[in-house]
């Protein structure tokens, strides 16, 4: 059990003993900021879990049961309309590793009425015969009938460098990033066209183990720049952020873990980092730094003023969660004037704080952990 909850970093983490209370409990009140709360807090991934709509108090304003779990719940306003999506758990598809969960995407209209759901399409040799789960850890809704999906693909590698001893036929975990158009696969992404990873990766990585299927990569949030439509994407096992090109799939740059294109100092580096996005009008990026059990065993949220063209980070920003909390997988951040929603992940609780007193509005403790928590 021990090995298995090493590679955690998504729903089954109730088996880590997670706190669990039969409801959701308000523990703080301290007039939170205005706005609605979505959250989807899930125990077992076989059992039904309830996708909630919250209001600032954290009191119920709509609540929906759905058969499975319910990983990732958002809330999408686009051209006067309001749509959510959530991912549920597919228990019909075998884990290729205990971090990552077969889904489907659930697209919702503003009563919560399901209008579609959404599989990774065939693509680049694989068939309608092939496995077509999407992945538990991001979605971005477009519009009706446009959005992006995650993948995780398992497949034979040959371009692992010989440095690191693979064994032959090694298998991977390929990360999949597949937009979707009028039902048509428009661009995919297949992270294992870079050979770089292999080298920088610092979790899922004994390529010269032949009996496991290696997650080297673990993306775990893709997020479009308004600015250039490019991708941002936050890449787990490698403690690093990367940009996409939406058009020709290049790595545009990199932040963070060994090979980062924009110099850091000590205290800029993050770990296992979740949910990186952009604010101030997109000119600072935003993430959740989760830390890491044996090199830094606590959380924080951290701002990067970047200077793109240049690769120089010209500001930067650290915040520790309150009471040292150490949310090792999963989470969300949020900045909006001087506070921070944060969803705590695999700590069960939901939080707004005021990041220039330390005040905190908001707490609130879930009866199970979840993936993300996101106030519009």
């Amino acid at each position: 059990m021990k090995n298995l909850l090493v590679a955690f970093s998504t729903a089954t983490l109730l088996l880590m003993g997670c706190k669990k209370n039969d409801a959701t409990k308000v523990d703080v009140l301290s007039n939170p900021t205005e706005g609605q709360i979505t959250v989807s807090a899930y125990g077992s991934l076989t059992k039904p879990s309830p996708l909630m709509v919250l209001d600032k108090n954290g009191q119920t304003i709509t609540q929906k049961t759905v058969p499975y779990a319910a990983i990732n719940f958002n809330k999408w306003q686009v051209n006067g309309a309001t749509r959510y999506t959530y991912m549920e758990f597919d228990p019909n598809v075998v884990q290729l590793s205990q971090g990552i969960l077969p889904t489907t995407a659930v697209l919702l209209n503003e009563n919560l009425q399901e209008m579609k759901r959404i599989r990774l399409l065939p693509y680049n040799g694989r068939t309608a015969s092939d496995i077509s789960a999407v992945d538990a850890h991001d979605f971005i809704y477009i519009d009706d009938n446009h959005y992006l999906v995650l993948a995780y693909f398992q497949k034979v590698v040959t371009n692992i460098p010989a440095s690191l001893n693979p064994v032959s036929n090694c298998k991977v975990i390929a990360p999949i990033i597949q937009e979707i158009n009028n039902g048509q696969v428009v661009w995919e992404w297949d992270g294992t066209n870079f050979p770089e990873f292999y080298q920088h990766s610092v979790e899922g990585n004994d390529f010269s183990n032949a009996s496991g299927v290696h997650d080297y990569v673990h993306i775990n949030s893709i997020f479009i720049d308004p600015t250039d439509n490019n991708l941002i994407c936050s890449l787990r096992n490698l403690n690093q952020v990367i940009k996409v090109d939406r058009t020709t799939g290049n790595i545009l740059w990199r932040l963070g873990g060994t090979n980062s294109d924009y110099p850091m100092t000590a205290d800029m580096k993050f770990l296992r980092q979740h949910h990186a996005t952009l604010t101030d009008d997109n000119k600072t990026l935003l993430l959740f730094d989760n830390g890491e059990a044996k090199e830094r065993k606590f959380s924080r949220v951290l701002e990067f003023a970047l200077a793109q063209d240049a690769k120089n980070i010209q500001g930067f920003k650290s915040y520790n969660l309150p009471n040292g909390i150490f949310a090792q997988y999963m989470g969300s951040v949020q900045k909006r004037g001087n506070t921070y929603f944060i969803g705590c992940g695999s700590e069960p609780k939901i939080m707004e704080v005021d990041y220039t007193t330390d005040k905190i509005n908001f707490l609130m403790t879930l009866p199970n952990v979840s993936y993300r928590a996101l106030k519009d």
